[in-house]
C-alpha cells in the first residue's frame, strides 16, 4: 500500500507537476494532501478551480484528467483524490493534518533554508525533503543514488531509514549531478579508483520561470522584463558543487531566457584519470541505465523542443561533437577535459528526479546522501 505524501506548495511549476506526476504504484507514495495559500477566486472560477488552472497551464495534457471537488475542498487527478489545505506552510494547523510518509517542501527557497522549519515538519512526516538546496542539510541527488563516490574522494553520509531532513537541490544541481554520475560510472569501466577531479566549471541557458515578469518593475534576473533580454543571474548550483567538487570548481554562467524547457548546461570537468571519449560515453550510457527515469542519452543533437517531454532530468548529447574528451589539454599537466553538454529539465524532469528520491526514501532504492 502506497504511504501517504503531504505537498507544501502548489505552484505552476513544480507544485503542479508534481501531483500530476505522482504514479502511486511506481512510487511507492501518493501525494494526497497539499498545502497551499488561500486562492483568490477569479470571475465565474472557484479557488479551486484557480489550481485546475494552474495544473492546465504547466501541462496541457492535463485537460480532462484533473477538476475540482468544490464540496470536498479537493481535486480528482486521474481518479485519486488530492485534499487542499488553504494555509500557509508556518502555520501551527499544518502539524495537525496526520501523518506522513512523506513531506515535499516547495513553497519557496526561503522556506527550504529555513532550519527550523524544515525541521518542525518532522512532526508530521517521516521524512521531510525541500525542493532547493540548503548547504546546511544532508543533500541528495537522485542521479548520485548508489553512486561510488569514493572514486572523488567523498564518504556518503549514513543514511536512517527512520526518518530526516533533506535538500534536493535545484534543477540545475540535479541536472549537474548527470554528467558526475556518466563519469562515476566511466571511472568504474576504465578501472579507476579515483578520477582525480581537478575543477569543474558549469554554464547555463536557464529557461524563464513562472515567477518571472513583463515590464521594467525591477532589476535582477527573475525581476527584469523577459522578452528580447538575455538576463544574467545565479544558481543554487554553486552550493551543490561545493559538496562534491573542489573549491576552485564554479559556475560561470547562468543565463535566463524567455524559452520553455528544457534549458541547456555545459559542464567542464577537469580529470586526472586516463579517460577517452569511447569510455565517457560508455560511462553516460551506464548511467542511463542505472538510473531510466532520471538520466537521459541521446545522439541525436537537435533542438531543446525535441526533448520538452522527456522524463529525464538531464538528458546528455553523446554525439563526438558535443561530448569532447581532451587529453593533455594544457601541455604537460597530465589533465584530461571532458566537457559535456544536457539539455536540464526544469520542471517535468526536476520533478521525475524528485518523486524518484522520495521513492528511494521510502525503501525504493539507495539513497546517497552528502
Amino acid at each position: 500500500m502506497a504511504e501517504r505524501a503531504l505537498l507544501l506548495g502548489f505552484g505552476a511549476d513544480i507544485g503542479s507537476n508534481l501531483i500530476a506526476r505522482n504514479d502511486p504504484d511506481r512510487d511507492g507514495f501518493l501525494i494526497g494532501d497539499v498545502v497551499t495559500h488561500a486562492v483568490r477566486p477569479g470571475p465565474g472560477v472557484t479557488a479551486l478551480g484557480q489550481l485546475v488552472a494552474r495544473m492546465l497551464l504547466a501541462d496541457p495534457a492535463m485537460l480532462g484528467r484533473v477538476e475540482p471537488v468544490e464540496g470536498e475542498q479537493a481535486l480528482l487527478v486521474d481518479g485519486r483524490l488530492v485534499r487542499v489545505h488553504f494555509l500557509d506552510a508556518e502555520d501551527p494547523e499544518v502539524l495537525a493534518l496526520g501523518r506522513f510518509g512523506l513531506a515535499i517542501v516547495a513553497t519557496t527557497r526561503v522556506h527550504v533554508r529555513d532550519a527550523a522549519l524544515m525541521g518542525r515538519f518532522r512532526q508530521v512526516a517521516k521524512h521531510v525533503v525541500g525542493v532547493a538546496e540548503n548547504a546546511g542539510l544532508p543533500g541528495f541527488y537522485a542521479p548520485l543514488a548508489g553512486a561510488d563516490l569514493s572514486r572523488i574522494g567523498r564518504v556518503p553520509r549514513p543514511f536512517d531509514p527512520e526518518g530526516g531532513v533533506y535538500a534536493l537541490g535545484s534543477c540545475q544541481c540535479v541536472g549537474w549531478a548527470v554528467p558526475l554520475r556518466g563519469l562515476l560510472e566511466a571511472a568504474v569501466l576504465a578501472g579507476v579508483d579515483d578520477l582525480g577531479l581537478v575543477r569543474v566549471e558549469v554554464e547555463i541557458v536557464h529557461p524563464d520561470t513562472a515567477s518571472s515578469r513583463f515590464g521594467t518593475a525591477g532589476v535582477g534576473a527573475r525581476a527584469e522584463d523577459a522578452r528580447d533580454n538575455l538576463r544574467p543571474g545565479h544558481s543554487q548550483l554553486s552550493a551543490s558543487m561545493a559538496r562534491l567538487a573542489p573549491v576552485s570548481s564554479v559556475n560561470t554562467v547562468s543565463l535566463r531566457v524567455l524559452t520553455q524547457p528544457p534549458g541547456y548546461q555545459v559542464c567542464r570537468f577537469f580529470v586526472r584519470a586516463p579517460l577517452d571519449h569511447e569510455t565517457v560515453r560508455a560511462g553516460m550510457l551506464a548511467a542511463a541505465a542505472a538510473l531510466p527515469g532520471v538520466i537521459g542519452t541521446t545522439d541525436v543533437a537537435i533542438g531543446s523542443r525535441a526533448f520538452s517531454l522527456s522524463p529525464a532530468a538531464a538528458t546528455v548529447l553523446t554525439t563526438p561533437q558535443h561530448l569532447l574528451v581532451t587529453r593533455d589539454p594544457f601541455p604537460g599537466s597530465g589533465i584530461v577535459e571532458v566537457i559535456t553538454q544536457s539539455f536540464v529539465h526544469n520542471t517535468t524532469g526536476y520533478c521525475g528526479a524528485v518523486l524518484d528520491a522520495g521513492a528511494r526514501l521510502l525503501g525504493r532504492g539507495p539513497v546517497t546522501l552528502l
